[in-house]
């Protein structure tokens, strides 16, 4: 189980990536609950996400709970 916020998801361009990477992690057995902002998984599992981390803005402002967030880049390819 992990929070996250799909709005500090991005890529490289500065595009939202939030949707896509909600739509491939639940893909591939993820469930996400937006009301929440939880991540769940139930039992081990082995997976590759066609995602590369970038770096981090720290310019994103404040979060859905109004603490400082960060915007995570990521450029997306084919597997």
């Amino acid at each position: 189980m992990a929070n996250l916020d799909p709005d500090n998801l991005k890529f490289a361009n500065g595009g939202d990536a939030g949707n896509m990477v909600i739509r491939d992690l639940r893909k591939i057995g993820f469930d996400y609950q937006a009301r929440k902002h939880l991540l769940v998984r139930r039992g081990r599992k082995e997976f590759t996400l066609n995602y590369r981390y970038l770096g981090a803005d720290d310019t994103a402002g404040p979060n859905y709970t109004g603490q400082a967030a960060v915007n995570s880049r990521y450029d997306r390819f084919e597997v």
